[in-house]
């Protein structure tokens, strides 16, 4: 015995207090573990307990029942007694002394003992299912670990649970979060070192009880990867139409608990990747077996048989097929494919398929348009209806279309879509900005002569002079920064509005005016300086005199317009740190910043594919600016605008989109490029329109600009010929004002009446009690989404008091823009476990952004009355 002393003053202890019905004290020690090792301690403590105030004896108990019994019931009936037995104690049948050690006490000195008193064991109960998994505490941590968990009212279920979740790191003995921890290792056994420490411990029919009574898993030859496998079919058998013949044996009989299971693992922040991963690999060793026949299954069905299931990705990649299938062939059923992809923005496999599904997403949004214009037709009667419908409608052929390619160029996965996707697009727009040019080259043919000028339509020559100057008149405090974007056409700026309208509480409103021709740099970055006279003279055009190229120069031009101005490159001021950048600006009324990212990338033949993805920086870096200017720079009135748009196809020009200029006189040719000419010579070209130069600028020649018709370009060597601008397009003319009044707090937006904020969302129906494991509830969006009124994203699921969630979790975006209250109405259904107890319970919706201070957006007491929890 390692220390006799301490198990001496143990079983003394045993023998201070007595219970009221005790007039002695009668101890049993059975030690089966032989930690009394020899005679000689035995002898000692015989002699320790003899000599203590109580005179207890020992009495060894050795096969010797009968004689036991007679001692202690008969022939001595006064003594204290410490029994000790060197064998294990009997069962209960063959035990006869069961009687007396009902009313006696015990003394243990094992392994169990030691277990038992770490952990708080009372009684002997479960000391037989300690003896069993003895090996599983060898270690103190693990020891440690289960008493953290351990509640007094646990059976051996119960401590098997408790095991399992010490081994998966389990903070309490849920069964859905000791699965998920053990199947995130791995799907194969003998890579999983927390299933080769199940086996060790001898815990595998434990387990194999547990998922069988909580999720109704059965298999002859159970793996996890089968396990792994239940739940994704069992999610499948519940959320579609689709009969899974050979995979049916896979359906778990607890579909409620594989539900909430499998989406909590879905949506959970860390562990979804893994939930990924092993989907992946599934389909992958399955050699594309499980992918074929579920996807020959899905062809055999309509996508609304299927559209809320998301636990394989071939269900995204399954509607997307569906959608491009019908785009291609002429199917015109726009709203129901967009209603599809909107159901799609909540589920799992969404964000891995998001730049495929905003590529189809537009490639319908342009389909409808261009039905919707087809069907009507484009009947305005003048340039200025035209350029009015453009502002209003037309813009979005050009901002589809570059949405289209700029997701579709991200995607890796871009085969999923049918190959002629791309070319359906790409024929359409054509066909459709062809029709467009057509018309508008019809009413500039009809209604101009040799001056360039649109009716009624604000001119790019007056900007500083109808926006600038309009501000600094007001009082002698008011500033104003414009920022210039090179190239930054009118579709960009309204998706530049929507995202300044999310990021800022300013109020923006977004204006158009006619750019100047040609519709090139040089001259539409003069004519939004404050000017007299614009002169064209040695290729270079100056304001006023003064050259107008370089940032200093326009500089120098700005302080004619008023003495505190001054000029940057957006670049150069937008890192600088605040105070700097405050001291730069110190005293300044009148800011033009310049930026040039559009243009600087569709110039370049090297890189022109990739202005799309130009647009959506420049978007990003205004954006910052804006942002900086208003906050942080205290500059409260602030517009952007450009000096040009552009035209820009994504497939190769044919040689019949280019105009050959070998009529014109070489030597009387001053400029030229794709898209126009300047020459001081007075011809008749075919397909193109002509304007004197003096209708724009001053010149000491009489100066011609011709402009091909449509979207034509000049043929000419060098650079690129896909992004081209200097003609009179409306893409390239059309020029966006975008004026941005900077609110401080939100108390001014309330007294301006403008709604502001996320839109709010409520229950319709809410006093209902479930009665059912599956329950619908039905959202309603109070408010359509408007400028300053912004979409919300939530997480609705059912809580119980002791702020767990009892159900599964459901995705809402509460994004619609209808003024119908009928149409923004969503329907969500939620699953709870079949072992939930009835009760008063929580409804709560939480943002999704956890960066919200209040994330919590209602939460409503229901009452759970149900009257039997299974899974009929």
């Amino acid at each position: 015995m390692q220390n006799i002393e301490k198990t001496i003053q143990s079983i003394l202890k045993k023998f201070e207090v007595k219970d009221d019905y005790e007039k002695r004290k009668i101890v049993f020690w059975y030690d089966k573990d032989k930690t009394v090792d020899t005679e000689e301690e035995l002898e000692e403590i015989r002699i320790a307990l003899a000599e203590n105030e109580k005179h207890i004896k020992l009495h060894i108990l050795n096969n010797n029942f009968f004689e036991t019994k007679k001692l202690l019931e008969h022939d001595d009936k006064g003594s204290n007694y410490l029994i000790y037995s060197p064998q294990a104690e009997r069962e209960n049948q063959s035990n006869w002394l069961l009687d007396i050690q009902l009313y006696s006490s015990r003394f243990e000195n094992s392994k169990i003992s030691d277990i038992k008193s770490e952990i708080g064991i009372e009684g002997y109960d479960l000391d037989k299912f300690l003896e069993q998994y003895v090996k599983f505490f060898a270690k103190n941590k693990r020891v440690s670990d289960i008493k953290k968990l351990y509640n007094p009212d646990w059976k051996e279920d119960k401590f098997v649970l408790g095991l399992l979740a010490v081994l998966t790191k389990s903070p309490t003995i849920d069964q859905r979060e000791i699965v998920r921890n053990l199947l995130i290792i791995s799907l194969d056994e003998k890579d999983n070192t927390i299933w080769s420490d199940i086996e060790r411990f001898g815990l595998v029919e434990g387990f194999q009880t547990m998922v069988s009574r909580h999720f109704g898993y059965s298999s002859e030859h159970p793996t996890l990867k089968k396990l792994y496998l239940s739940f994704i079919i069992t999610h499948i058998d519940r959320n579609t139409k689709v009969a899974l013949k050979t995979y049916k044996q896979y359906v778990n009989r607890q579909s409620n608990e594989c539900e909430i299971f499998i989406r909590g693992w879905l949506d959970h922040s860390k562990d979804s990747k893994q939930f990924d991963d092993h989907c992946r690999q599934l389909l992958l060793e399955s050699g594309k077996k499980l992918e074929t026949s579920l996807t020959s299954m899905l062809n055999k069905h309509d996508v609304e048989d299927y559209i809320d299931a998301e636990s394989l990705y071939v269900f995204d990649q399954n509607i997307i097929r569906n959608i491009a299938t019908k785009i291609t062939e002429e199917s015109d059923d726009f709203e129901k494919y967009l209603e599809w992809i909107d159901k799609r923005k909540t589920k799992h496999w969404y964000q891995e398929y998001e730049n495929i599904y905003c590529a189809i997403e537009n490639a319908v949004y342009l389909h409808k348009i261009s039905k919707d214009i087809e069907y009507k037709g484009i009947n305005e009667q003048s340039l200025n209806e035209l350029f009015k419908g453009y502002t209003n409608c037309y813009y979005l052929l050009d901002y589809y279309y570059r949405k289209f390619y700029y997701h579709y160029d991200r995607d890796s996965e871009k085969e999923i879509l049918k190959k002629d996707i791309k070319e359906k697009v790409e024929n359409l727009y054509k066909k459709m900005v062809d029709t467009l040019h057509t018309r508008w080259d019809e009413l500039i043919t009809s209604e101009l002569e040799n001056t360039w000028n649109i009716e009624l339509i604000d001119n790019q020559n007056r900007f500083y002079k109808n926006y600038v100057n309009n501000i600094i008149r007001r009082n002698d405090r008011d500033k104003v920064a414009v920022i210039i974007s090179d190239a930054l056409r009118y579709e960009n700026a309204v998706e530049l509005k929507d995202v300044l309208n999310k990021n800022t509480k300013g109020t923006i409103e977004l204006k158009a005016m006619a750019g100047s021709l040609p519709s090139y740099t040089k001259l539409g970055m003069a004519a939004l300086l404050p000017h007299k006279i614009l002169e064209y003279k040695n290729n270079r055009i100056s304001v006023d005199g003064i050259s107008s190229e370089g940032t200093e120069n326009r500089g120098t031009v700005l302080l004619s317009g008023h003495p505190d101005s001054s000029a940057f490159k957006l670049r150069d001021l937008i890192d600088l740190k605040k105070d700097i950048a405050r001291d730069a600006i110190r005293g300044k009324r009148v800011i033009y910043i310049y930026h040039n990212t559009i243009d600087d990338t569709g110039d370049k033949k090297s890189s022109e594919y990739k202005v799309f993805d130009a647009v959506e920086s420049a978007i990003y870096e205004i954006d910052k600016m804006v942002r900086k200017l208003a906050t942080s720079l205290n500059v409260t009135n602030i517009i952007v605008t450009s000096d040009h748009g552009f035209i820009y196809n994504r497939e190769h020009l044919e040689s019949i989109d280019k105009l050959e200029t070998k009529d014109f006189d070489k030597s009387k040719m001053l400029e030229s490029n794709k898209r126009f000419i300047l020459s001081e010579q007075d011809i008749s070209i075919k397909n193109t329109h002509k304007f004197s130069m003096d209708s724009i600028v001053n010149s000491d020649k009489n100066i011609y600009v011709y402009v091909p018709w449509g979207d034509l370009r000049f043929k000419s060597q060098g650079g690129g010929v896909n992004f081209a601008h200097g003609g009179a397009s409306l893409q390239e003319i059309v020029l966006p004002v975008l004026v941005y009044k900077h609110i401080k707090s939100d108390s001014i937006l309330d007294k301006k009446g403008i709604e502001h904020g996320k839109v709010e969302i409520t229950v319709l129906d809410s006093h209902k009690k479930i009665t059912s494991n599956s329950f619908k509830i039905r959202i309603l969006q109070t408010a359509k989404v408007t400028d300053k009124r912004e979409p919300l994203r939530c997480k609705i699921a059912l809580w119980g008091s002791d702020g767990k969630i009892v159900s599964d979790e459901r995705m809402v975006i509460a994004d619609s823009t209808s003024d119908e209250p009928e149409e923004r109405i969503q329907e969500v259904v939620l699953t709870i476990g079949s072992n939930i107890k009835n009760g008063i319970y929580n409804l709560k919706a939480i943002y999704e952004d956890t960066s919200i201070i209040n994330m919590e957006i209602f939460e409503i007491p229901v009452e759970v009355d149900i009257l039997i929890t299974d899974d009929f």
